[in-house]
């Protein structure tokens, strides 16, 4: 678990510094929020659409192509119902992507496309009864993002990523899907 943290913190700072020596454009900083589509029905009659927060950094390089890297974080209540009762439970999910994208710009518009690795943290807690799972995963992501430059370096950014993850929850049991579409819209902040 720490070893795939760790080999995938390795893995974005060596493709930062790869990009960096290919003459970076433009180097951009994002902050937004949004929510996540759950694909599976269970999770979305649980916990409905979560709350995520996201901070990214965008790396767009000599030509139409570029990497982004970042930072998520989703937290949600929910109940889920048994056979006897209901139960509160807690979910929380911190997400830390690196995606390599190709770009198409028209004016004060830029588009992104594409597709790389998430690492996934997630976290449940069932609050009445003493029922914990922990896990982590990497998966791929898909990315669509548009921006619309707003006054200087200012830019309004919209970007919708899937990720399909699922979870072992335990030895004896099979996955469980807590992927889905995200969508987020923010500002960012165009460096250099």
């Amino acid at each position: 678990m720490k070893r795939r943290a760790t080999v995938l913190g390795l893995a974005a700072a060596l493709a930062f510094c790869l990009a960096l020596a290919a003459q970076a454009q433009e180097l951009t900083v994002s902050a937004a929020a949004g929510g996540m589509f759950p694909s599976n029905r269970l999770y979305r009659g649980i916990y409905g659409r979560s709350l995520v927060l996201a901070g990214d950094v965008w790396l767009d390089l000599k030509g139409p192509l570029g990497l982004t890297a970042g930072f998520s974080a989703l937290s949600d209540d929910g109940v889920a119902s048994g056979p006897d009762d209901l139960y509160e439970v807690k979910l929380t999910r911190r997400t830390v992507p690196v995606v390599a994208y190709g770009r198409f710009s028209a004016g004060p518009v830029t588009v992104r496309a594409g597709a790389g690795l998430a690492f996934h943290r997630v976290s449940e807690t069932w609050r009445t009864v003493d029922l914990e799972f922990t896990g982590s995963r990497t998966a791929p992501r898909f990315l669509l993002s548009a921006s619309v430059r707003l006054a200087g370096r200012l830019s309004f950014l919209a970007y919708a990523t899937f990720d399909p993850l699922r979870m072992k929850e335990d030895p004896f049991s099979g996955s469980v899907d807590v992927g889905g579409l995200t969508a987020v819209a923010g500002l960012s902040l165009r460096i250099f």
